[in-house]
């Protein structure tokens, strides 16, 4: 709870506010609402079903709509509204419609918890009758997942959650199968591919494989360390001519030198794979320096490419 400086402030009202911040985020019972008031007092002070009811009562009094809904209170909507456009309401109808078939529940939770709280201050459901849904629905493009996509998705959250260490056998950029323990880190679904964030046991070493890569994926009875999470080896690369004058940074990149014909760059986050494939689109005008093992595979993945053109 916020220290009040002035003696003639209710701390009661403190409460009442802090009350209705508390049902914004979501449903509670009158027991959740104790427990929150609780942990915001210095001394843990204890508070009581009634007086719980009074602050309940104390806001439905102040104009806030407040219901109880299966043993728990919500706010049903509020007296200050947001005023929505026709433009705002059709993006929020194609993103409503979109969390409706994303397979990555973590985002499609935290949108529907936004949502939630837009529906205090704005009816959006009675209001999509004024815009025109079927030409909304037609610019979705909706490629689900296939159920075994789905199936790995789940499962792979479900790792992530755990923070248990997991075993990967895979085929790597090189066509080596490559078997080694990994903490999971991340699952997003893209262009219809499923891609896993792992961090290896080599020291800072991220790895992002798509689903098609992997041959098999279990879990070992080790947990995670949560150590080094998301960082990795940082990679030197030069930049020479019109590329190094229009090159644009990346959020983990650095310029360690520049002149007029060249940019030295440091990349410390961005996975590896990843990495070398976005480096070998700049063709001659992009060289790996350093460390040398990545330079060495940045000549293994160049001289593998070139053998395609043999005759």
């Amino acid at each position: 709870m916020t220290k009040i400086n002035s003696d003639n402030t209710s701390l009661a009202a403190y409460r009442v506010f802090e009350t209705l911040k508390f049902l914004i985020k979501q449903p509670a019972s009158v027991t959740d609402i104790m427990k929150y008031l609780s942990n915001l007092e210095n001394n843990h002070k204890a508070f009581s079903k009634a007086v719980i009811y009074k602050y309940l009562a104390t806001l439905k009094f102040a104009g806030i709509n407040i219901r109880r809904h299966k043993c728990k209170y919500e706010v049903v909507n509020l007296p200050f509204k947001i005023p929505f456009s026709k433009d705002n309401l059709e993006l929020l109808h194609i993103i409503k419609q979109l969390i409706d078939i994303t397979p990555e529940t973590h985002i499609s939770e935290k949108i529907r918890e936004l949502f939630y709280q837009l529906e205090m201050r704005y009816s959006l459901e009675t209001h999509y009758n004024s815009i025109n849904s079927r030409n909304i629905l037609n610019r979705i493009i909706r490629e689900q997942p296939d159920t075994e996509q789905k199936k790995i998705i789940k499962q792979y959250e479900k790792f992530c959650k755990d923070k248990i260490k997991i075993h990967v056998k895979y085929i790597n950029l090189f066509g080596e199968n490559i078997s080694t323990v990994c903490e999971p880190l991340d699952v997003k679904y893209e262009n219809n591919n499923i891609w896993f964030t792992l961090q290896t046991e080599r020291p800072n070493e991220i790895i992002e494989l798509n689903s098609k890569q992997i041959k098999e994926i279990f879990q070992t009875p080790s947990k995670c360390t949560g150590q080094n999470r998301f960082t990795n080896t940082t990679t030197i690369f030069k930049l020479k001519e019109r590329l190094a004058l229009r090159y644009t940074l990346r959020n983990e990149e650095a310029i360690i030198s520049s002149n007029s014909n060249e940019k030295v760059i440091s990349n410390s986050l961005e996975p590896k794979e990843k990495l070398y494939l976005r480096l070998m689109r700049y063709s001659y005008l992009c060289e790996a320096l350093n460390p040398k093992a990545d330079r060495i595979k940045m000549k293994t993945l160049i001289e593998k490419t070139l053998s395609n053109y043999n005759e």
